[in-house]
């Protein structure tokens, strides 16, 4: 697994090591340019000299050198050397060079009054640099009597480069020391600064790991200091807490409903059996006995299938088959299956269609299911002389289908809320066996899984509308 801290050290140390290799490398090469600009400057001011030292005279030409005061070019381990060329002729050479009686210095033809710098071997065989010049004698102003032509001369002047390699050879060494402590500190700096920037995290990871799903918030330190970063972290953890307690304590209730609600008739069953075999003669309860147990178990296979639908809406594993449906044939459909249990459902249902089109473009199954709760709801919880009634309303932004009833017992605003709330029922559907408050949930879980907009409120305080818009883009 990647370490967060690691890769920011890493990329943070290989960034600013780049930047520094670059900044170091570019300080090395000015300081070696710097150097071979010294030291041909330091070349020609040796050459600048010792031109001057040549003179033209009445006699001829003569170099006026005097070798104690530029000892270098004496005999030594460390000589440098010139030597003077007048047409093809020496015209003078170093002492240094009286060593080598057999070897010349570099020479080259050259533009009058012109200069070249090279590399060279000396001739004691160490590395040197060389300045090669072609320049006229110096003619004194208070000449009068001179030669009638006075022949330019080449002088080239050899140096080792022994103490400039050592020179370039320490500054690249110190260079490159320096670029490796530099970047150990930054390293080191980095790791520190990572570590304590990071720091907020691992106490955020601290108060998570010690962190109770009963409370309302994550229990951070009282000097947890908070950060423009860490704090949208921190706000969408506590509504992720705050969800998993919601959905907590809806599981519990659920499961306490499902409880009582199996167990009423799985109590009945033992009580009516317990009765049966203690009397089983009783001709009372024989004739009843196995119909009534149907009946319990048939009222314990709606409750589960009901689940097993709620579950399934829930999971979105339902397979929706989207097709062109008529409305009108749907809902009558409908209301005669709901016949058997409203023998006055065709009086009380006013059907009000305003609808530009009588089809829409839906899942069959799930509308036939959603409509039909709220059909069933309607008629259920309205008084049985009551006026049911059902609009359809559409426009460009696609249909909508409202159901309005009166109710028999008003309905407690936080009641409302809870309607959809799986297993919830009010004080008059308690008491009805045949209603377990599953309908609403189921209606609104599928709502949801097709995409429609399922909404409900009071009209009045004995009022209450439920509507159903399925959008124009799932309209055919």
């Amino acid at each position: 697994m990647r370490s967060l801290s690691t890769h920011l050290v890493n990329t943070m140390t290989y960034v600013v090591s780049a930047i520094l290799i670059l900044v170091f490398l570019a300080i090395d090469i000015s300081i070696d340019n710097w150097v071979d600009v010294e030291f041909d400057s330091a070349l020609t001011d040796k050459s600048n000299y010792l031109k001057t030292l040549v003179k033209v005279t009445k006699n001829g030409t003569e170099f006026d050198f005097a070798g104690e005061f530029m000892p270098e070019f004496g005999i030594s381990t460390k000589a440098s050397f010139f030597q003077l060329w007048q047409g093809d002729a020496v015209f003078e050479r170093s002492e240094s060079l009286s060593q080598f009686p057999d070897m010349d210095l570099l020479k080259q033809d050259l533009p009058l009054n012109s200069e070249i710098f090279a590399d060279v071997v000396l001739p004691d065989g160490r590395d040197g640099r060389a300045m090669v010049s072609y320049f006229e004698p110096q003619v004194p102003s208070n000449s009068s009597i001179l030669p009638s032509k006075i022949e330019p001369m080449w002088l080239t002047i050899a140096i080792a480069t022994t103490d400039l390699t050592q020179i370039s050879v320490i500054i690249d060494s110190s260079l490159a020391i320096g670029l490796l402590l530099v970047i150990v500190l930054i390293r080191w700096a980095v790791v520190k600064v990572i570590y304590r920037g990071l720091m907020p995290l691992n106490e955020l990871n601290l108060a998570l790991k010690n962190v109770d799903v009963t409370q309302k918030h994550i229990p951070l330190s009282s000097h947890f200091e908070r950060y423009t970063e860490i704090e949208p972290i921190r706000n969408e953890l506590n509504k992720f807490i705050q969800l998993s307690q919601q959905y907590l304590q809806t599981e519990k209730r659920i499961t306490a409903d499902i409880a009582h609600e199996l167990k009423t008739p799985i109590s009945e069953l033992i009580s009516l059996s317990e009765i049966y075999i203690r009397y089983p003669d009783d001709q009372r309860i024989g004739v009843s006995y196995k119909q009534d147990v149907l009946n319990i178990s048939l009222r314990m296979k709606t409750i589960v299938n009901n689940l097993l639908l709620l579950q399934q809406a829930s999971s979105e594993n339902i397979n929706l088959h989207r097709q062109h449906i008529y409305i009108n044939a749907l809902m009558d459909q409908i209301v005669d299956e709901l016949a058997f249990k409203f023998a006055t459902i065709h009086s009380r249902l006013n059907i009000d269609n305003r609808a530009s089109n009588d089809h829409c473009f839906a899942d069959e199954f799930s509308l036939h299911l959603i409509l039909s709760n709220l059909f069933d709801n309607a008629l259920y919880y309205s008084p049985s002389d009551s006026a049911i009634q059902i609009c359809l309303v559409s426009d460009d932004q696609g249909l909508t289908i409202s159901v309005e009833n009166q109710l028999v017992t008003a309905i407690k605003a936080n009641d409302l809320q809870r309607l959809t709330l799986p297993l919830f029922q009010t004080e008059r559907s308690r008491s009805n066996s045949e209603r377990h408050g599953l309908g609403l949930a189921i209606v609104e879980n599928i709502a949801k899984l097709n995409g429609f907009e399922f909404y409900f409120t009071l009209v009045s305080s004995d009022k209450i509308r439920f509507s159903l818009h399925i959008p124009a883009i799932a309209d055919g």
